[in-house]
């Protein structure tokens, strides 16, 4: 009995699961925040997307009639400042707000469909990798990935803690436009983390099959061994196609993914490095060391250094695939396998995943250190001219 309980004590703390429930809190939180439109359920035992068009149409009105109201109240808060510098900061972070809010417009009107195709492709990718390799566990991901999502919610609940709640009516409904105003637009680069951290995942658990269950497999393609008994040879060969066919779906998959996001991480990446700049100028020079702001300063590089991570899995995991193929290419002479892994090892070159914003820089952790680097400097900046000029 003891035993009994202890397996299924084990079975609801596995970092899987609990990183699979942890990533449904995220997609709970991004339909609380009226971006997310669809929906996820079970159709023969399997997860799938579908459309809430009623839904969507009420998130993009809401979305709209909370971004001028929190435009209007934004600009007359602006309007008490008398130092220019600071009104020109605090514009540059409006028109922000309201150009990732009309980005969100934008792929909930033009591109819901696309978007919901999507994600289904995600979802038939794991079901397929669940097959594959026979695992039993429903989940995402691992320990490492548990920690990510965990550092993540965090993330989103500190956001909660920046606003002030008042409840007269016309306060209660400014507070609430210019936080959907403002924390929604952090949904977008919260939307590439989990994409790509998605992306790593896949490329994880393929990379792991092949290097362990599909090697194992392949030593019985020797010709010596087919006569004696073919089912080991055909199940190879035949896991040896699916993999190669995961692979060029998951490869697919994250091109579709960075052609949808690739403008909206650039501009969110922007405005999350920008927020951080004014919110420390603001902070610095008008002496206003405030927890909340200063927490927000750390939310926002959080956000950025998990985006960085949840990309350089996914990166590594595409580079890993190239090692695995050279290192099983040698593992038999059957001259099909070498005839497929030489037409796959031909296409790795141009299937490598690189993410690249517009083409201007290298989303990686040496980014995020460059970035420290650069932050440190401007703090720097900034507690001099505080020293140097007591009066601004």
């Amino acid at each position: 009995m003891g035993l009994l309980v202890m397996t299924r004590i084990r079975r609801c703390l596995n970092a899987s699961r609990i990183c699979g429930l942890l990533l449904w809190s995220c997609f709970t939180y991004g339909v609380v925040m009226v971006v997310i439109t669809f929906r996820i359920e079970r159709k023969d035992s399997n997860l799938v997307a579908r459309n809430r068009r009623a839904f969507r149409w009420i998130c993009i009105g809401f979305r709209l009639l909370a971004s001028c109201v929190s435009s209007f109240s934004y600009v007359t808060w602006v309007g008490q400042f008398t130092n220019s510098y600071l009104r020109a900061f605090f514009i540059l972070r409006l028109l922000g707000f309201l150009i990732c809010s009309a980005i969100i417009l934008v792929l909930q009107f033009w591109f819901s469909e696309e978007l919901l195709q999507l994600v289904n492709r995600f979802l038939e990718l794991f079901r397929r990798l669940r097959i594959l390799t026979n695992s039993q566990t429903n989940g995402f991901g691992g320990s490492h990935e548990l920690t990510l999502m965990s550092m993540k919610l965090i993330s989103l609940f500190f956001a909660f803690l920046a606003f002030h709640f008042k409840f007269s009516p016309m306060a209660l409904l400014t507070m609430l436009c210019d936080f959907y105003t403002s924390v929604g637009t952090g949904m977008i680069m919260h939307l590439c983390f989990i994409g790509y951290l998605s992306i790593g995942v896949l490329y994880k658990d393929l990379n792991n099959y092949v290097d362990c269950q599909l090697r194992a497999q392949l030593t019985s393609l020797n010709e010596g061994d087919v006569g004696d008994n073919p089912q080991p040879s055909l199940e190879a060969i035949s896991n040896l196609d699916k993999c190669l066919s995961l692979y060029e779906d998951i490869h697919q998959v994250s091109r579709r993914f960075q052609r949808l996001f690739d403008l909206p991480l650039f501009i969110t990446l922007a405005q999350s490095l920008s927020g951080m700049a004014m919110i420390l100028y603001f902070s610095i020079l008008q002496r206003k060391y405030i927890f909340k702001l200063w927490g927000l300063v750390i939310k926002l590089l959080i956000d950025v250094i998990l985006l960085t991570m949840s990309v350089h899995s996914a990166v590594s995991g595409s580079r890993l695939v190239k090692r695995l193929s050279l290192e099983n290419f040698y593992v038999t002479e059957s001259t099909k396998h070498h005839q497929k892994l030489e037409l796959f090892l031909g296409r790795l070159h141009r299937q490598e995943l690189r993410v690249c914003p517009l083409g201007l820089f290298e989303v990686s952790n040496e980014l995020t250190l460059y970035f420290l680097s650069a932050m440190v400097t401007y703090l720097t900046f900034l507690v001099q001219c505080r020293m140097q000029l007591p009066q601004i």
